[in-house]
């Protein structure tokens, strides 16, 4: 029988900056409306803190608040995030423990976007990796429209590897590279629909990737690694990536270094989709709950989770198709 899950907070000074979270953006990582089974172990999803005064906050951020997972109802997890002149922002989960739910039976769709642009301001190589932001709009609306759920990396690990159930309809968004503008419109477009995705940064200018995370801070961008040095060619197998010319402890090392810099190693997205067993090795020894590589497919039940699919989403693709590939057939 689970046992349940109690988070508490240690003591906190009083100062003129309580309840004053002066530039701080926090944010919960997946759904802030959390669904589970009763009798299942609760996944806690964590969440994401920035500042631009102040930079990433993630790792100082205190969880409080407890679910009893065999009692159904609803449960408050609250997160805390400070910076070093004391202002303080919180963040709620609401965790809603269930007796019965639809759940998905096979897999969940990880979605791989690159970058997004507006009609008016095309990009001059323009291709399947660049989508219009009115066709994401389209398509986050369309996913709350139809009540998707909106899993964390963890609930995902425990979900392929058989210990967790997802709700059904569950996707997760994801967008390669970090580019600013791309950043731009996720941070209007997620605060809009309210639904959470996640950025991929290149990290190999670690000062600009640092200083990206702290300026597009949203409660709804989560930010992880796609390396600091394996974003190049060099490399021997599928796409040439560096990848597959380092060791395993020069991955391991850029694995932590990267997630350092973008406060998070919950997911790893391998440049170019390129992978070796000694990748993988650093990415289960970095404590990752998820890394992705290009294949073109759905993540399912009993997947590798150092090496999970992503379903491409390309510009050229229509509304009906984007329907077809994010639900369960």
């Amino acid at each position: 029988m689970q046992q349940s899950t109690t988070y508490a907070n240690e003591e906190q000074t009083t100062s003129q900056y309580d309840d004053d979270p002066g530039d701080i953006v926090i944010g919960v990582n997946g759904d802030a409306d959390t669904y589970m089974l009763r009798g299942e172990e609760y996944i806690e999803g964590g969440a994401h803190a920035a500042s631009p005064s102040h930079g990433v906050l993630t790792q100082a951020i205190e969880i409080s608040g407890s679910v009893d997972p065999n009692t159904a109802g609803d449960y408050i997890i609250t997160y805390t995030a400070s910076d070093s002149e004391g202002h303080t922002a919180k963040a709620e989960r609401t965790v809603h423990v269930v007796d019965t739910m639809d759940t998905m039976k096979t897999g969940v769709p990880v979605l791989m976007y690159h970058y997004v642009y507006d009609a008016d301001n095309p990009p001059s190589d323009l291709n399947g990796n660049w989508i219009l932001d009115t066709k994401v709009d389209e398509h986050m609306q369309y996913l709350n429209d139809n009540g998707f759920y909106y899993p964390s990396f963890p609930e995902v690990q425990a979900f392929i590897e058989g210990k967790h159930s997802l709700p059904a309809k569950s996707v997760v968004l994801t967008f390669d590279d970090g580019e600013d503008g791309t950043l731009g419109f996720l941070d209007a477009l997620s605060s809009k629909h309210r639904i959470p995705v996640t950025s991929f940064m290149i990290c190999s200018d670690q000062t600009a990737a640092a200083n990206k995370v702290a300026k597009y801070a949203s409660p709804y961008v989560q930010f992880e690694s796609h390396s600091i040095s394996m974003h190049q060619p060099g490399g021997t197998i599928g796409h040439g990536g560096r990848i597959s010319a380092m060791t395993k402890d020069e991955i391991l090392n850029d694995l932590r270094d990267s997630a350092a810099i973008v406060g998070s190693g919950q997911a790893f997205a391998y440049p170019f989709g390129d992978t070796t067993p000694d990748g993988q090795t650093a990415v289960s020894e970095a404590g990752l709950n998820c890394a992705f590589t290009t294949k073109n497919d759905w993540c399912y039940i009993g997947d590798d989770v150092t090496a999970l699919n992503r379903v491409r989403i390309s510009g050229d693709y229509s509304i009906d198709s984007f329907v077809y590939l994010v639900n369960e057939q």
